[in-house]
């Protein structure tokens, strides 16, 4: 797949679309940018798929609720993030999405308002154990652990 831009509105849409395909190593070009009534449109999309390295080809403008929870879930070789611009987060949205991503090392989150329920839940669980958070400046809420900036890692204020 070389290039996929997405404008989601519909429920489900991408859900497990890649889930388990353990020899999948680049992820498609794919910006989504959800619409209000999107839910669970990428949830499980690349869970166990073994041997994917960076997600950096994803590009996140807007999410719905549950967009991608559990979306990276045991992507064992994954070490770089996508690129998670939405500022505002919705329920679940981000629960568990790097759970089992155990060489993890590298993200950049830039959302501002974390504050629907279970949205960062679990997200990082289970992640490397030294890495580089790159956050919002103005973001001043964060917590640290599963649910927020993984204990352990280098915190940096994202550039313009």
């Amino acid at each position: 797949i070389a290039a996929l831009v997405s404008d989601m509105g519909h429920t489900d849409c991408y859900n497990s679309m890649f889930y388990g395909c353990k020899n999948l190593r680049n992820v498609p070009t794919l910006t989504l940018n959800y619409s209000s009534g999107s839910v669970n449109c990428c949830a499980y999309m690349f869970y166990g798929c073994s041997k994917l390295t960076t997600a950096a080809a994803i590009t996140f403008v807007r999410i719905g609720q549950g967009c991608c929870q559990y979306m990276f879930q045991n992507c064992t070789s994954l070490t770089t993030a996508p690129n998670l611009r939405a500022t505002t987060l919705l329920s679940e949205c981000y629960k568990g999405m790097f759970d089992g991503c155990t060489n993890l090392n590298y993200i950049k989150m830039l959302a501002t308002d974390i504050s629907a329920q279970d949205c960062l839940k679990d997200w990082v669980y289970n992640v490397a154990s030294v890495g580089t958070f790159v956050k919002n400046p103005a973001m001043t809420t964060l917590p640290s652990g599963t649910s927020g900036i993984p204990s352990g890692w280098t915190v940096q204020n994202a550039t313009s």
